[in-house]
């Protein structure tokens, strides 16, 4: 008993049905954009921490050694 009713869950997890969903134009846009948004943010991040470790490990000599990131 505990077999079939086994085999019926798991029939019924992969029965497929149509969605019947709709994607318009201006989706692939917004995904678009957030993938280049989030690519520039770990980049940004990534950028941010290497010239605070650069700056512990060679320290800056002077004001032009030091970056925009550094003085926050």
């Amino acid at each position: 008993m505990g077999r079939l009713i086994s085999l019926a869950v798991l029939g019924y997890v992969m029965a497929t049905t149509s969605a019947y969903a709709y994607i318009d134009p201006g989706t692939g846009s917004i995904v678009t954009t957030a993938i280049l948004g989030a690519i520039a943010a770990v980049t940004f991040t990534f950028r941010k921490y290497m010239y605070k470790l650069r700056r512990m490990v060679f320290g800056a000599s002077d004001e032009k050694d030091a970056t925009p990131l550094d003085k926050e």
